[in-house]
């Protein structure tokens, strides 16, 4: 499997989303999942890691302060460390590291500017209006010298061009933005503060010419959308992809979708809001409605073992691989697994949640998309045919969503 991803420059200071082939569906699947490091060794991420660069096209990847990485490593050489080994196997995909962006648990404790933060942590966090330190320590980008730390914090992780880019956790709506002890319009500057931040940091990286940038988290509505794409980041997860609020929830759910809210989220990814964007979608086997892997009491049995895990993840492929390629364009990544852990992605390990011999299906020939999806109002049914496969979505039949592939694979 050739498993590529390009950057395209659209403008003499902004750089395109990620862009992939059409050729198999394994060119548009991508990673996103963290290690323990006090229970996964250094040679046991780069098995794994050199294990998926050789089946995801993008891989983002991150860990914590725990382990070797708090006691010999600091989390930023940690990850260059593990996406390095990706990039040999395979020098063709895009690498990028998880990063926090609303508390300052990793910059204080194992981070390459843990020393400057800790001397500054008492200027640079958040206070109540009352004055007071917050039980977390949320960084205040209200203050310049905070935001500006920040930033280069963001630029060295990427200075030395292992990685590509930077997965950005906790962006925050600005409209809503709450601290605990802090007035709603306190909350919003410091909110608004960030995303000018992220902003012009990008626009930095831009300059560099280098196709680097960051991925925001949770793009899971118009309005988020808007906010998303005014920053000018080269991507966005949709990260609650067909579940939670996606699912009718109430008393006796079988785990149904709601119909308008599923239309909605189509329309979403496939309007002018994101088209210039990556678009990683966070694709899950089936109706979670809680997490983690929580079916409806009335729906599908949940899974209990790491092995039913894979068995249903292996089952519910093709269904969930419908609901993506409905919307797809040449910027999107499919992210498909049952949580955020390192092994939900990677097999070999007794907590894999991913079936051993991967997803035969990764390896069909799919073909450009011939246009995009239609869609059947009376029935909620959905179409979209590509070159070498068809597509078809029944928002009233999770599990009669499929796509049929004109070759075996």
């Amino acid at each position: 499997m050739s498993l590529a991803v390009s950057f395209l420059a659209i403008g003499a200071t902004a750089v395109s989303p990620m862009q992939h082939g059409w050729d198999t569906v394994g060119e548009m699947m991508g990673m996103h999942g963290k290690w323990d490091p006090s229970k996964t060794s250094p040679a046991q991420v780069i098995q794994g890691i050199e294990w998926a660069a050789k089946h995801y096209a993008v891989i983002t990847t991150g860990t914590s302060c725990k382990g070797w990485v708090n006691s010999t490593n600091t989390i930023e050489a940690s990850v260059r460390m593990a996406q390095a080994a990706a990039k040999k196997v395979n020098p063709n995909g895009r690498y990028g590291m998880y990063w926090r962006t609303d508390f300052a648990m990793e910059l204080a404790e194992c981070s390459d500017n843990s020393a400057e933060w800790n001397a500054h942590a008492a200027e640079w966090t958040i206070k109540s209006d009352a004055g007071k330190p917050l039980d977390k320590a949320y960084i205040d980008y209200s203050n310049p010298a905070a935001a500006n730390f920040f930033a280069k914090v963001l630029l060295d992780t990427l200075a030395d061009g292992t990685l590509d880019y930077v997965y950005l956790d906790g962006f925050g709506d600005a409209a809503t933005a709450s601290f605990p002890g802090v007035s709603p319009t306190r909350s919003t500057a410091i909110v608004q503060a960030k995303h000018q931040m992220i902003s012009s940091t990008q626009a930095k990286l831009d300059a560099l010419g280098k196709g680097q940038g960051f991925v925001l988290n949770g793009c899971d509505n118009q309005d988020s959308a808007q906010e998303f794409a005014s920053v000018g980041t080269i991507g966005a997860m949709f990260d609650h992809w067909s579940i939670l609020q996606f699912i009718q929830r109430g008393p006796g759910s079988t785990g149904q979708w709601n119909t308008t809210l599923m239309d909605q989220a189509f329309e979403l990814v496939t309007s002018p809001t994101v088209a210039n964007m990556t678009v990683q979608i966070k694709g899950w086997p089936g109706p979670i409605v809680k997490q983690r892997d929580q079916y409806p009491s009335n729906g599908p049995p949940t899974p209990q073992t790491p092995a039913e895990f894979a068995e249903v993840a292996s089952a519910r492929f093709n269904n969930e691989l419908a609901i993506f390629l409905l919307v797809a364009n040449e910027f999107d990544t499919w992210i498909y697994s049952w949580f955020w852990g390192f092994y939900d992605y990677v097999p070999g390990d007794p907590t894999s949640t991913i079936p051993a011999g991967f997803f035969p299906e990764a390896n069909c020939k799919l073909g450009a998309p011939k246009g995009p999806y239609t869609r059947d109002a009376a029935t909620m049914t959905y179409t979209r045919d590509f070159e070498h496969a068809h597509v078809f979505v029944d928002l009233k039949n999770r599990t009669a969503c499929s796509v049929k592939f004109d070759t075996p694979c």
